[in-house]
């Protein structure tokens, strides 16, 4: 099973806006005419309880949206670029990377069926001409390029939504337990370790239905990541209650059931305090009947709900079903989890459907587009324009244009740019970089 992976996100630049004006056969001036740019597309990740696997992002490693198209004369706006969308499975959580350390940022969490997140959103188009007219400037010849889109580093990790996790050590009969309640077909074998990864199966009982989870066997420093124990344990975080296995015919039980509770409070001590049974497990071997009573009046003692079960042969699974749907009615009337996929399966089977959620957009920091209070720095001698929207207008001035040049000068000095640099001590003979422009200050 593939639960983890790292993919490449990025979003469509917007298009640049157009400058152009209107020629007409017998209009000599007729003004400005330049579309805005189409916006880029966003990466959409939407999920899917269809899909229990991320499987398919070992292959696919770069996503890249489509970007918008320039605008045009006759003021035809450019296309806007199409989105991508991105299907992960039902318990996918994304959090973003950074180059140079493994350090994560949540961004989103899906626990339901066709939720919707915009994690990058495409790049704005960019403004035409016919933008910036005003009662001086009747015909501008600025406009503004598009902004880029974004580029990202995610972690992809799936963890396992169900309504019971059975846990205990290896060989404690999980997965004959699983194969018997549900149509699971987990690996079972009469050796430790046979379950090398989280199995799910649907339980169908009183005209209900439960999601169990088989947990892989917890070890002694299952929390430290020996014998995958991290990859094993964060499955557990996502259960509603927790079903513990035992073999009776062990060594010491009790002492297994203290070791794996030991094991999941070390990793995240909260994990303990979900409601929990146990489940004695083959108590139809000979010569056991007296330990089983031993060890419920143990559990019992400690306010520890108990059960006897053979996974093989069914004595007490009805027994096990009544509680494990009882303790679920329980645990959901004293509170009001999230939709689970024992809910999603039980709507299917009435013929509900199911709405697609409004999509929820991963939005940045708020950005000043005029940038007054931060739209220069002083580097070194240098002064540099750091406003995006400049940088953006900047892109599209013809150096080579006299009249574009000055147009843009007082462009800047509306931004209070101007004002900003002369604030900042700037003289004549200083250089000011703003984009990929670069010149000697004179004024």
């Amino acid at each position: 099973m593939i639960d983890q992976a790292k993919i490449k996100i990025i979003s469509g630049n917007g298009g640049n806006g157009c400058i152009s004006g209107r020629k007409e056969k017998y209009v000599p001036k007729g003004g400005p005419d330049g579309g805005d740019g189409g916006n880029g597309g966003s990466i959409i990740f939407k999920s899917d309880e269809n899909i229990n696997t991320l499987r398919y992002f070992q292959y696919s490693k770069n996503f890249i949206a489509e970007s918008g198209t320039e605008g045009k004369p006759g003021l035809k706006h450019g296309s806007d670029g199409k989105d991508l969308e991105i299907t992960v499975p039902v318990g996918t959580i994304i959090s973003s990377i950074t180059s140079n350390s493994d350090k994560k940022k949540h961004l989103a969490e899906f626990t339901s069926h066709d939720q919707t997140y915009v994690i990058c959103k495409g790049g704005k188009g960019g403004r035409g001409n016919t933008r910036f007219v005003n009662s001086i400037n009747q015909f501008p010849l600025l406009a503004e390029s598009g902004e880029k889109g974004s580029n990202l580093k995610v972690f992809l990790e799936l963890r396992l939504l169900a309504d019971v996790g059975i846990i205990g050590s290896p060989n404690a009969g999980k997965s004959s337990l699983l194969t018997f309640l549900s149509n699971a077909s987990p690996k079972i074998a009469d050796y430790p370790f046979t379950t090398l990864e989280p199995v799910l199966g649907v339980v169908e009982h009183l005209s209900k239905s439960f999601v169990m989870v088989d947990i892989p066997g917890l070890i002694e420093g299952a929390h430290k990541g020996i014998g995958l124990g991290h990859d094993f344990l964060k499955h557990i975080k996502r259960t509603r209650i927790l079903l513990h296995m035992v073999d009776i015919s062990g060594p010491d039980p009790l002492q297994d059931i203290d070791n794996i509770k030991e094991e999941i409070s070390l990793f995240d001590e909260n994990i303990n305090d979900k409601p929990s049974l146990v489940a004695i497990n083959k108590i139809d071997i000979e010569g056991t009947q007296d330990s089983v009573k031993k060890i419920e009046i143990e559990l019992n003692q400690r306010g520890i709900e108990t059960v006897a079960i053979s996974a093989i042969s069914g004595i007490g699974i009805n027994d096990l079903r009544d509680k494990v749907t009882e303790m679920l009615e329980v645990e959901s009337k004293s509170k009001t989890p999230r939709q689970t996929l024992t809910e999603r399966l039980n709507a299917s089977k009435k013929g509900q459907k199911k709405q697609t959620e409004e999509i929820k957009v991963i939005k940045p920091e708020p950005v000043d587009r005029r940038n007054k209070k931060d739209g220069v720095l002083v580097s070194d001698g240098e002064y540099i324009i750091t406003s995006s929207t400049a940088i953006r207008i900047a892109a599209m001035v013809n150096p080579d244009s006299w009249e574009a040049r000055t147009q843009f000068y007082s462009h800047l000095r509306k931004m209070g740019l101007i004002s900003q640099l002369e604030q900042k001590g700037i003289g004549p003979g200083s250089t000011v970089k703003l984009g990929d422009l670069e010149w000697e200050w004179d004024a």
